[in-house]
């Protein structure tokens, strides 16, 4: 009988396929389960009944879960298997996510927004040596492990890179767009290998966020009632600084409505700062973002209905000169009434006033000088103001909601640069002669931001100011720190 011999190179090269085949085949669930946690329930846990119990857990307690129609979705789309526990049960890594849970406060947000004391607890009773004791309570709970691990990475990643909140929903006249997380960026969270990573990759980097961040340590390390209050203030702007606003800030005219402070950024640093006055209560300034388009030299005012109801007409009533010694014209379907001192104005109320005003360019003008145009639906608009004393005021909210500059002629020269378009602004803001509307174009047009921070950063340092508008009121409460 012949005997077949093997090439030594041959059968080494056997062997190694061998041991690498063996050391590659992927563990089933029940055997990291059971190793991890000594418990010898986890040996006979099939993974096809263990996806039939997740999938039974979605469809009848989904709405315990925040993000239920995308977790469906998601765990439908891969056959219901228990990713997130297979990925992350070695080396302690679901108790990582289960800490930052807990410590959420250190991002102005409280625990229980993100149920972690719950999670922590059935983490604890999975990993328990006994207390999961038969494979019925062992596919329940891992089902429930899994899902409430998406659930709560999800919203842990949701709230620190776009905010807990979308302001559009919660504010009023907030009309900044900004981006909420879509199914791309959740997919892309659950899909993640490295946990540690992905929870050190979601905490926000800018410089306001980090400042403030620092400060509500400090803060929070001091029993105190004036410290709480501080607390509070804190936690309401890092949610704003959360927020993916849609605009570049690197370049734009930027008022801080709470500040009562313009500022013009050019590549990131602030060329001018101003003072400037914005709504009063009632008549609050919209927050939004929009692009400077033009200017008007010699501004013509179209009164709005509801000023000109609520206190021309009162003016107009008590002297019937007014609205002639204002320069303010009178208008029936579009033409200008001649003689407006001689209506009778008594007869009207400001639910019954079929008349519109125009106050035409002059040095009585409301606007001043100058008003710097952009789109929006508040018809609210940068300006001058012939009286500067409300400039020296510490509130500035007194307008009916546009907003008035301290320095209009620098804002102009800010905007345009020195060129023939500044000279002829420049020129016709400094003539005093009488002169008709003039509308200069902006080209390119500038960002414009009117924003509303209770806190900011100026040269490292933080600013804090007064909530003129309840804004922080409406806010705090969503974000559940129980300070």
């Amino acid at each position: 009988m012949k005997v077949r011999s093997y090439h030594p190179i041959l059968l080494i090269s056997f062997i190694f396929l061998l041991i690498f085949t063996s050391c590659n085949r992927e563990s089933t669930l029940g055997s990291i389960l059971s190793k991890e946690t000594k418990n010898d329930v986890y040996k006979n846990i099939e993974e096809e009944k263990l996806a039939a119990t997740l999938q039974s857990t979605l469809e009848k307690e989904g709405n315990n879960f925040k993000n239920k129609t995308f977790l469906a979705n998601y765990y439908k789309q891969n056959g219901y298997q228990a990713t997130l526990i297979k990925k992350f049960i070695h080396d302690n890594k679901l108790n990582q996510l289960a800490e930052r849970l807990a410590n959420s406060l250190e991002h102005g947000i409280g625990s229980d927004y993100f149920h972690a004391d719950n999670y922590q607890k059935l983490l604890n009773a999975i990993i328990s040596k006994d207390a999961i004791k038969t494979e019925e309570d062992a596919y329940k709970e891992l089902a429930q492990l899994e899902i409430s691990t998406a659930d709560a990475l999800i919203n842990y990643s949701n709230a620190l890179q776009y905010g807990v909140v979308n302001p559009n929903k919660v504010l009023r006249r907030y009309y900044i767009e900004t981006k909420r997380p879509d199914s791309v960026f959740m997919k892309s969270i659950l899909t993640s290998t490295d946990l540690t990573s992905l929870l050190d990759s979601i905490q926000p980097t800018s410089p306001l966020y980090l400042a403030l961040q620092k400060e509500l340590k400090s803060n929070l390390a001091v029993e105190d009632q004036q410290r709480k209050e501080i607390s509070k203030t804190i936690i309401v702007n890092m949610e704003r600084a959360r927020w993916k606003q849609d605009f570049d800030a690197s370049n734009m005219v930027y008022v801080n409505i709470p500040a009562f402070q313009l500022d013009v950024f050019k590549e990131g640093k602030s060329i001018i700062n101003m003072k400037v006055v914005v709504g009063e209560t009632g008549h609050e300034t919209p927050v939004l973002a929009s692009k400077i388009h033009s200017v008007q030299v010699n501004p013509v005012w179209n009164i709005p209905k509801s000023i000109a109801g609520k206190e021309m007409l009162k003016h107009v009533q008590e002297d019937r000169f007014y609205l002639v010694n204002s320069g303010i014209d009178v208008l029936e379907d579009g033409k200008v009434i001649e003689g407006s001192e001689n209506i009778d104005w008594s007869a009207f109320s400001p639910d019954n006033l079929p008349y519109r005003f125009r106050q035409r360019p002059g040095s009585e003008n409301a606007l001043g000088k100058i008003k710097f145009l952009f789109k929006n639906n508040s018809s609210v608009y940068l300006h001058d103001t012939p009286t500067q004393t409300a400039f020296e005021k510490e509130n500035r909210a007194l307008s009916h909601g546009c907003v008035r500059v301290a320095k209009p002629l620098d804002l102009a020269q800010a905007l345009f640069g020195n060129g023939d378009k500044f000279n002829e602004i420049k020129s016709e803001m400094e003539s005093t002669e009488q002169m008709d509307a003039n509308d200069i174009a902006l080209s390119p047009q500038t960002q414009v931001v009117l924003d509303y921070k209770t806190i900011n950063l100026r040269n490292n340092t933080l600013y804090f100011y007064s909530d003129i508008y309840g804004e922080d009121t409406v806010l705090y409460p969503y974000l559940k720190s129980g300070i």
